[in-house]
């Protein structure tokens, strides 16, 4: 059985496909930080975002570039305060309507059941080769 933290994290990712923020943001420390690996440069959503505040821009970001077709969770690892999800994910770009599939690897960290740090890493280079940017 799994913990239920692996539950409540499948839950968020799943009203984060749907548009419902509300869960990801409850169980968001309000020091929270949202980093993405992805360059400043070709992702305006690349790069540490700080507080709520920071958190609510970066998911902005995200979603005035892209639209998510898909987010399906295939694996959902670690217990206690360390948690890393590996999702496949469909987006399409709003400015030129290409999809690209990612692969997403998620690190999840907790401190008193508040989320305080969220990392992403996938590859960059793919989507940037999936939109004709490289």
């Amino acid at each position: 059985m799994a913990p239920p933290i692996h539950d409540k994290l499948r839950n968020i990712m799943v009203a984060y496909l749907q548009g419902d923020l509300s869960p990801l943001l409850e169980i968001a420390a309000d020091d929270i930080v949202w980093d993405s690996n992805a360059r400043k440069p070709q992702f305006r959503f690349g790069g540490a975002f700080r507080g709520r505040v920071g958190l609510q821009e970066a998911l902005s970001l995200i979603a005035a570039e892209f639209a998510m077709l898909r987010y399906d969770v295939q694996e959902i690892v670690g217990d206690g305060d360390t948690i890393w999800a590996l999702s496949d994910v469909i987006l399409s770009e709003h400015k030129t309507g290409k999809r690209t599939s990612i692969r997403l690897a998620n690190r999840w960290q907790f401190r008193d059941g508040k989320l305080i740090r969220f990392t992403e890493f996938f590859d960059t280079a793919g989507v940037l080769a999936d939109l004709g940017r490289v």
